[in-house]
């Protein structure tokens, strides 16, 4: 019975999300030192226009997979008025230039239809050094984040709070029921979330039990004499399915003209309780280390995962992440190597790129080793119009086993802020 009540609970709960921020802000002029009037139009709104291009080519029977997107993000923030503001924003991506025979690539929603939806929703407080804020927003933890590369970000559904009362030092807490993918028109909860990513990982059909996200994290500002660095611990816990703590460091320093820096991590997951979502106990840790020097960026990544693939259903900070691929399967082993150079030095202000070589080892029951090689180069329009930027990048995946393929992908975008 007391299940009974606590999924009938969960469920009215998610279905007042709106209908409370409405009240809010009914209620917020008895309140308000200032009117409501001020409270909007001193409200901030910015935006970005996208329009993308990706195309996926296989060298076998797999039909090749494009999409093409127009659409954007806009985001909108009242005023504070007694601390108290209100947020939301919208997304869209809407489909171009379809070929009925191409696959659908991931940019539009299944089928190349449109998708436009409510990205946030939210009421904030802020006080006592912390920001607590309810409902639809989109979050920036390691393991829970907008993961956008895509036409339109992930997005999430809940309760969080950031305290910065110690200096250096941010603790947060979050408390979240529901999720947004990528091409999601609506929200689902955070189990259907994980049901999906196992089914497409693995191939398998699980009931995930439908429990919330509780986490816990810190970051803390290091201060050393010459060091930089910062220190992220986060700790996720979802009931009977599973839980993960990841660790980071970022260290970086100056010797001469030059800047060295090292960012180690380590993952752990592990099952929990009736272990709903399947048996799970892997790790992953690795790190990157580099140098830049005179425009010049050289990073060498390692990744080491332990006996079971890496659960990610909501975003993720993997060790190694390229075009295609991430360091992820089990018993996997990553040597990377990333050259990025910034042309300002050559009088190409705005103008980088790089190339990404990763190469991903398995053991031969556990499928197929690859190579994957990116080519990336980025644009900066600011001189011509102040926001606007283009990008192309071009991966090549090589199999041991299995079809090779290649991914093509085009950006322009255009950031703006407009006062109100």
């Amino acid at each position: 019975m007391s299940d009974l009540f606590e999924r009938q609970g969960n469920k009215m709960m998610k279905k007042n999300y709106l209908s409370l921020l409405v009240m809010s802000a009914i209620a917020l002029p008895a309140a308000a030192d200032t009117t409501l009037d001020q409270m909007f139009s001193q409200g901030s709104l910015r935006g970005e226009l996208r329009l993308f291009d990706f195309t996926r080519d296989f060298d076998g029977d797999t039909n090749t997979k494009h999409d093409t997107s127009l659409g954007g993000l806009f985001y909108y923030n009242t005023a504070a008025v007694n601390g108290i503001s209100i947020g939301t924003s919208f997304a869209s991506a809407n489909s171009l230039w379809t070929n009925d025979s191409d696959s659908f690539y991931g940019l539009v929603g299944p089928n190349h239809e449109n998708v436009n939806r409510l990205q946030e929703y939210f009421i904030q407080g802020e006080w006592w050094n912390t920001k607590f804020k309810y409902g639809a927003q989109e979050l920036r933890t390691p393991m829970m984040n907008p993961h956008d590369i895509r036409a339109i970000p992930r997005t999430f559904r809940g309760f969080t709070a950031y305290n910065n009362s110690v200096d250096n030092l941010t603790l947060s807490a979050l408390y979240i029921t529901d999720s947004m993918g990528w091409f999601d028109n609506q929200f689902v909860t955070v189990a259907e979330a994980v049901a999906s990513e196992v089914r497409r990982t693995t191939g398998r059909v699980v009931e995930v039990a439908d429990n919330p996200v509780y986490a816990l994290g810190g970051k803390y500002k290091l201060q050393f004499d010459g060091v930089k660095g910062a220190a992220d611990l986060w700790h996720y816990r979802m009931e009977d399915v599973f839980n993960q703590t990841f660790v980071k460091l970022n260290l970086s320093m100056n010797v001469g003209d030059a800047n060295l820096y090292v960012t180690p991590s380590y993952l752990t997951q592990q099952s929990s309780g009736k272990e709903t979502a399947g048996e799970l106990d892997t790790y992953q840790y690795g790190a990157h280390l580099g140098v830049k020097y005179a425009g010049l960026n050289l990073t060498y990544m390692y990744a080491k995962t332990g006996d079971d693939t890496v659960l990610t259903p909501w975003g993720d900070d993997k060790v190694v992440i390229q075009q295609v691929n991430q360091s992820a399967r089990a018993n996997e082993t990553v040597n990377a190597l990333r050259v990025a150079y910034d042309f300002d030095k050559l009088g190409a202000k705005g103008l980088s790129a790089y190339v990404f070589y990763g190469d991903f080892d398995v053991p031969e029951t556990s499928g197929s080793d690859f190579r994957e090689t990116n080519f990336s180069v980025s644009y900066s329009l600011d001189s011509l119009m102040k926001g606007l930027s283009v990008r192309a990048r071009h991966a090549i995946v090589d199999y041991d086993n299995g079809e090779d393929l290649t991914d093509t992908r085009f950006y322009i975008k255009y950031k703006f802020t407009l006062g109100i």
